[in-house]
């Protein structure tokens, strides 16, 4: 018991030593070659902001609307790239033959209800 407590510690010092030479090796390889490793970190930092700034570009021409309808009875309608449209009021159909009886579609007539009660 008394031996594999000594090749533990002996064990435990030898992976300390390896991190501090592995440590000392890297840091020794940073300031030989600083100026390729600066290179690099500019390089990568450029890139990323080419990337975000295209997809930041692509997704506001997406959701940006490119039009916008506005009617006298209040009616709205904003189109973007995606097709997306929002509407005030539901879309109703004038009848073809010229009568003034025509329906809203989802309409709820409060006081003809009342009426027929």
């Amino acid at each position: 018991m008394k031996a594999f407590k000594v090749v533990k510690f002996f064990a435990r010092l030898g992976e300390k030593l390896v991190g501090a030479f592995e440590s000392a090796v890297d840091f020794a390889d940073y300031v030989i070659h600083r100026k390729e490793y600066a290179k690099k970190a500019h390089r990568r930092k450029v890139l990323w902001t080419v990337i975000l700034a295209v997809a930041g570009g692509i997704i506001a021409v997406l959701l940006f609307p490119y039009r916008v309808i506005v009617k006298r009875n209040g009616d709205f309608e904003i189109r973007s790239l995606l097709l997306r449209i929002y509407r005030k009021t539901d879309d109703y159909e004038i009848p073809a033959d010229g009568s003034e009886d025509f329906e809203i579609a989802d309409a709820e007539d409060e006081e003809a209800d009342e009426i027929e009660a």
